[in-house]
């Protein structure tokens, strides 16, 4: 120890690294994200007539999709909780919307189809996630 008064402590500081409740990511996991991207398919199959007048539109369209499906598949996979938040507020944004246009727009049954099969596959993916031992992935350990 100096006798300056002035010098700042010295101590070793390191950032810890994360730890989960789970060492290995479960197979729930995958097959969340393996809905996930059903789902996704499903979803825009089900939007094109919405979309199909105009190609940069689809294009757009298809680009978005892709771009979230891809940000949520891997905050899934690194188990960060707000990936599956957002993915479930995201679906119930496009249930909302289904519900309050049914009826008003003239669709395809096989397009209203696609979209509630789109739904089935993220109810699964919510119920994988949602549940054990999905549900620990996204946990860490209370700290001491």
């Amino acid at each position: 120890m100096t006798d300056n008064p002035y010098e700042p402590p010295k101590s070793e500081v390191e950032d810890a690294s994360p730890r989960r409740l789970l060492a290995a990511r479960p197979k729930a996991i995958l097959q969340a994200i393996a809905l996930l991207w059903i789902s996704s398919g499903l979803g825009f199959a089900g939007s094109l007539s919405e979309v199909k007048d105009s190609q940069g539109a689809l294009i757009f369209s298809a680009l978005v999709m892709a771009a979230l499906a891809v940000a949520l598949s891997v905050g899934i996979w690194k188990g960060r909780n707000w990936a599956r938040i957002m993915y479930l507020i995201l679906v119930l944004l496009s249930l909302t919307n289904l519900v309050s246009t049914w009826g008003l727009t003239e669709r395809l049954q096989f397009e209203v189809a696609l979209e509630a099969v789109s739904f089935v596959a993220d109810a699964g993916s919510f119920f994988l996630m949602f549940t054990p031992p999905g549900a620990s992935w996204f946990q860490s350990p209370a700290e001491p």
